[in-house]
């Protein structure tokens, strides 16, 4: 029993246990103050639960109900009409049908989302307007954390199981459409270089003596043969920071040209510490190593440039990604000859300004002015 002033449980679960109890205290008649102190639980708790889950035994010939079934035990185990002169509804109470109603009602109230209908629509809004202007997910809750109170990972639970107009195909990579390459754009076994001093095996050396250099990751934007321009994409994994720009006719002698302009912008003592260390493909139009270590002014190496194995493409990841993210704007296979340099520099921007979480939610443009300067960014974008 339960002493004088101790606190009784109130309803909230009862367990498939506790509603045995509850039938086998209405077989042997027990008093509801009885079975509630057995069960350490509030009386209406427990009237309630029988209450709400007494099912239907026996129709009767007379639409009254009882007035027995009003108060406890509100069901018929123990009636002594029941089986002989009673023509009204019988009922009974069962623990099993009480626990399935129990947790139909459980899941079905969590059923839905947590959200009211105005709010999912304007959020449904939000993520569509953001995606539509090529916008990661989670570039769309921070630059509207005011409005978008969800967590990303609910945020793409949503889109995943189609809540939002907004489709996972929708998304940028979460459905990849890649035909197999059976040959490759470069031959770079025709490629006689003397890469000494140069290989993946010299960088990972270097870096093992020099941990906190910057290295930049350079490639060329994959494109259709016909195209007479490409995409060079340069980047700093550290910050996320990417420079790209576009070059017609791309040969060895026009990316030093281009690096050459880099260091015209900047100065020297600047090149030297932005770009202590590049790492790019065997590309032919990155063969002048020689062109682009050396400053064309002083005649000093400004910076070290290593190249990764044949056929190694993980080995640069950060501007392999990085070009993964330029095709939002440059799709596979079209053509890239009608952007000019303005265009590029835009797109740059877009790239520039776009909140990161690998930044704690900074954009690259940030980090770089942090790092370095708001001088020198303006400087290489002049």
């Amino acid at each position: 029993m339960v002493m004088k002033g101790e606190v009784m449980k109130k309803f909230k679960h009862i367990n498939f246990e506790q509603r045995k109890t509850i039938v086998s205290g209405i077989t042997h008649n027990k008093k509801l103050c009885e079975i509630a102190a057995i069960l350490n639980l509030d009386p209406t708790s427990i009237s309630k639960e029988v209450k709400r889950n007494r099912t239907l035994c026996k129709y009767g010939r007379s639409s009254q109900e009882c007035p027995l079934l009003t108060r406890w035990p509100y069901v018929c185990t123990n009636c002594n009409k029941r089986y002989t002169s009673c023509h009204l509804n019988q009922y009974r109470y069962d623990s099993k049908i009480a626990q399935d109603n129990a947790d139909n009602n459980l899941i079905n109230s969590r059923k839905g989302i947590d959200i009211s209908s105005e709010d999912f629509k304007e959020l449904n809004q939000i993520i569509k307007n953001g995606v539509d202007n090529d916008k990661s997910i989670y570039q769309i809750k921070i630059e509207n954390s005011n409005k978008v109170t969800k967590s990303l990972t609910t945020l793409y639970r949503y889109i995943d199981k189609g809540y939002l107009s907004t489709k996972k195909i929708d998304l940028p990579y979460a459905v990849t459409y890649k035909k197999r390459k059976y040959k490759s754009k470069y031959n770079y076994s025709d490629n006689k270089i003397d890469r000494s001093n140069h290989t993946y095996l010299d960088y990972l050396s270097y870096i093992h003596s020099h941990p906190n250099a910057y290295v930049w990751q350079l490639d060329f934007l994959g494109s259709i043969k016909k195209d007479y321009k490409s995409i060079l994409t340069l980047s700093l994994p550290n910050l996320q920071f990417t420079i790209i720009d576009i070059i017609n006719l791309p040969n060895s002698s026009k990316v030093v040209e281009w690096f050459d302009k880099i260091e015209e912008r900047i100065g020297t003592d600047a090149f030297i510490d932005i770009f202590p260390v590049i790492l790019t493909d065997r590309d032919p139009c990155f063969n002048d190593f020689d062109g682009i270590c050396f400053s064309k002014n002083t005649g000093e190496e400004r910076c070290k440039l290593f190249y990764c194995d044949p056929y190694v493409s993980n080995q640069k990841p950060n501007v392999e990604n990085v070009n993964k993210q330029l095709r939002k704007f440059f799709p596979k296979g079209k053509s890239v000859d009608n952007y000019t340099s303005k265009d590029i520099k835009e797109k740059n921007f877009t790239l520039l300004n776009t909140p990161l979480k690998s930044l704690d939610s900074y954009t690259p443009k940030q980090a770089f002015i942090k790092v370095f300067n708001e001088q020198l960014f303006n400087k290489l974008f002049k």
